[in-house]
C-alpha cells in the first residue's frame, strides 16, 4: 500500500519515544517500552482534530496551521508533544501520544536522505564533534543545542521565522548570550537565518515527495548481522525478524563476539517513515535501545543500540537480508603482519567458492560454512602493503583486510570526550567514556600522520590516566576523578562535594588518556583529552 493516502502536506515514518524533553535520565527513558498490551488508536487524523484543533486552526488546503508546515523525525515529533503536554495545551495518554507520533512520523516526516548525515545525533553517538556545513548557521543556532537538531526538521521561511519567534518568547535572555550580544541578533535570525533555513531545510521538496509513493517493504525475515561494541570488539551473527501486524516487529538475535562471548536477545520493535526502525530489546539481561534505518531497497537495517539508561554504553549495528545474493561482509580480524601466519575469519552470506586474498597470502580453509569462512593465511615477508580487496567465488568486497609490516603510529579515539560524574545517592548514573587505540602505517611518502596513511585497525592496547594540566595537578584530578580498566573504559567517580578534596569540591577533572600498543621491539602511545564533568539534567531524544 502507497504512503500517499494522507493529506498532500503530510509526511511518512514509526517509532514510539517517552520521557520529557526536559526531564533526566533517571526518570524518563528516551524510548517508551515498544510493548504494550494493546493496539493504540488507529485513526490518527482523528486524534490530531481531537486533541490539536482547539489551538491550530485548520487550513483551507487541509490540515492544521503549524502543524502541518513542519516535518520532523519520530524523536522530534514526540519531542513536540510533550512540550504541547509540558505547557498544559493538550494531555495525552500513552496511546494518544503513540499514536499522534506514529501519525505524524509517517504523514509529515523526512525521507531516508534526508536524515542520512545527521543520524548520528538520533542514534546518541558518544563524544562526536560535529562538523556542521554552515558554519554561520552553526554558530547561530549550534551554540545551545547540536546541529543534528535543527537540521533535522523541514519548514518553509515564514515558518522557520516563527520558530526563531517562539526561541525569544520561550528564552528571553537568548539576545544577551554568548555569539548573539554582538550582533543584531533578532534582526539576522528573522530575515537572513530564517531565508537560509529555508532554503537549506525546506517544507516541500521532491524527495519527500518521491518517498511517499515509494511501496513500503515488510522487514520480515532473516538478517545476517555485523557490528562492532567499543571496548569489546566486533560481534557477528543472526536476526530473525517476524512480522506482528501493522508496523510491529518482533526480532530474536544470536551475536558472537570474535573473543568467543555469545550474546542472545529479543527486540520488539516499531517502524516510522517505512524505514525509521525503533526497538526495545533486552540483550543478555540489559534493557537496550536500538535507533536503525532501512536502506531505501530494504536490504539493509543499520544504526546504533545503546543501553536504555546508559545510551553512551552501545554498538554499531549492519544487517544484511539473507536472500540468494552472495555477499561478503567483513574480516576478522582485519589486518595480518608480514612473515607470521593469521587465522582470520571472512563473514557473509551464501559464500561459495575458493577464498581469495591476493598475491603474497598463503590460504589454507580451515572451516567454511554458507556464512563464514576460517582459513590459515601466511604473509611472505617481501608481501606488498596496504588495503587489500578479498573475493569468494564470484564474490568481491574492496579494502575488507590490511596488511602491514610494523606500526608506524597510534591514535586514542575518541581525541576528546566528556564522562560525567554520578551515582553519590542521587538519581542519574555516571557516564562513562569509551577509548580504542587505532594503528596506521606511513603511507608512500614514509612521512607519519600525512594523507597518505594506511589505517590498520584496532589494536589492543595499555591504558592509564594522567593529568592534564597544572591546574589538574593542582587538584589531583588524576587521583578524583575515576578510573580506566584495561578495555579502555573510564568510569567516573561519585557526585557531590567530596571532603578529601581542596576545598571540599566534587570529583571533576581534567585528564589525560595514554593508550599503549606493543608491535614487536617497539612501543607506542597517544593520548587523548577528557573532561569528566557534572550531570546532564536535561537530556531530550534529539540534544
Amino acid at each position: 500500500m502507497l504512503r500517499t493516502k494522507v493529506a498532500t502536506l503530510l509526511l511518512a515514518s514509526s517509532v514510539l519515544i517517552t520521557g520529557c524533553e526536559s526531564a533526566n535520565k533517571a526518570t524518563a527513558p528516551v524510548l517508551v517500552s515498544v510493548t504494550h498490551t494493546k493496539e493504540p488508536p488507529s485513526n490518527g487524523a482523528a486524534l490530531l482534530e481531537t486533541r490539536c484543533s482547539g489551538c491550530h486552526a485548520p487550513l483551507p488546503e487541509g490540515g492544521y496551521s503549524r502543524i502541518s508546515q513542519i516535518r520532523k523525525t519520530p524523536e522530534g515529533w514526540f519531542m513536540t508533544l510533550v512540550r504541547m503536554e509540558r505547557e498544559g495545551r493538550t494531555y495525552l495518554q500513552d496511546d494518544e501520544r503513540r499514536t499522534l507520533v506514529k501519525y505524524l512520523a509517517d504523514t509529515q516526516g523526512l525521507a531516508p536522505s534526508e536524515t542520512e548525515d545527521f543520524r548520528y545525533i538520533l542514534e546518541k553517538q558518544p563524544n562526536l564533534i560535529e562538523n556542521p556545513a554552515d558554519s554561520e548557521l552553526a554558530t547561530m543556532c549550534g551554540r545551545c543545542h547540536s546541529n543534528g537538531r535543527y537540521s533535522l526538521q523541514r519548514r518553509d521561511s515564514q515558518e522557520w521565522k516563527k520558530l526563531v519567534n517562539f526561541h525569544v518568547a520561550q528564552f528571553p535572555t537568548l539576545e544577551y548570550q554568548a555569539l548573539s550580544a554582538d550582533r543584531r541578533w533578532f534582526e539576522e535570525a528573522t530575515t537572513l537565518y530564517s531565508e537560509r533555513l529555508g532554503k537549506r531545510f525546506p517544507l516541500a521538496t521532491e524527495t519527500w515527495h518521491q518517498w511517499l509513493n515509494k511501496p513500503e517493504v515488510d522487514v520480515a525475515g532473516n538478517w545476517r548481522v555485523t557490528g562492532r561494541v567499543p571496548g569489546n570488539g566486533n560481534y557477528y551473527g543472526v536476526a530473525t525478524i517476524t512480522h506482528r501486524g501493522g508496523d510491529n516487529y518482533l526480532a530474536s538475535y544470536r551475536l558472537s563476539f570474535a573473543s568467543g562471548e555469545q550474546w542472545t536477545g529479543n527486540s520488539d520493535a516499531l517502524v516510522y517513515t517505512g524505514y525509521e526502525w525503533r526497538g526495545a530489546a533486552e540483550i543478555e539481561g540489559q534493557q537496550v535501545r536500538e535507533v536503525y534505518a532501512l536502506s531505501e531497497d530494504g536490504n539493509q537495517l543499520s544504526g546504533r543500540w545503546f543501553l536504555r539508561d546508559n545510551d553512551e554504553r552501545g554498538g554499531q549495528w549492519t544487517a544484511i537480508r539473507m536472500g540468494d545474493e552472495s555477499r561478503l561482509l567483513a574480516v576478522e580480524p582485519a589486518y595480518l603482519k608480514v612473515g607470521e601466519t593469521t587465522r582470520l575469519t571472512l563473514h557473509g552470506v551464501n559464500l561459495s567458492g575458493k577464498p581469495e586474498l591476493g598475491t603474497g597470502l598463503k590460504t589454507t580453509v580451515v572451516a567454511r560454512s554458507n556464512t563464514e569462512i576460517v582459513v590459515e593465511v601466511a604473509a611472505a615477508p617481501n608481501t606488498a602493503l596496504g588495503a587489500r580487496s578479498v573475493s569468494v567465488g564470484d564474490t568481491r568486497q574492496e579494502k575488507l583486510l590490511t596488511v602491514y609490516d610494523r606500526v608506524d603510529r597510534v591514535k586514542v579515539v575518541p581525541e576528546q570526550a566528556i564522562a560525567r560524574v554520578g551515582g553519590g545517592g542521587g538519581k542519574l548514573e555516571p557516564v562513562v567514556a569509551q577509548f580504542e587505540v587505532i594503528g596506521f602505517m606511513n603511507g608512500a611518502d614514509g612521512v607519519a600522520d600525512s594523507a597518505d596513511d594506511i589505517e590498520i585497525g584496532y589494536l589492543p592496547a595499555r591504558w592509564s590516566i594522567d593529568n592534564a594540566d597544572e591546574l589538574a595537578a593542582q587538584m589531583n584530578d588524576a587521583q578524583f576523578a575515576g578510573h580506566i580498566d584495561q578495555a579502555g573504559t573510564f568510569f567516573p567517580a561519585e557526585a557531590g562535594i567530596n571532603p578529601n578534596r581542596h576545598i571540599a569540591t566534587n570529583n571533576v577533572g581534567v585528564l589525560l588518556v595514554n593508550g599503549t600498543v606493543v608491535d614487536g621491539d617497539q612501543t607506542l602511545s597517544d593520548q587523548a583529552r577528557l573532561v569528566v564533568t557534572v550531570q546532564r539534567f536535561i537530556d531530550p531524544p534529539i540534544r
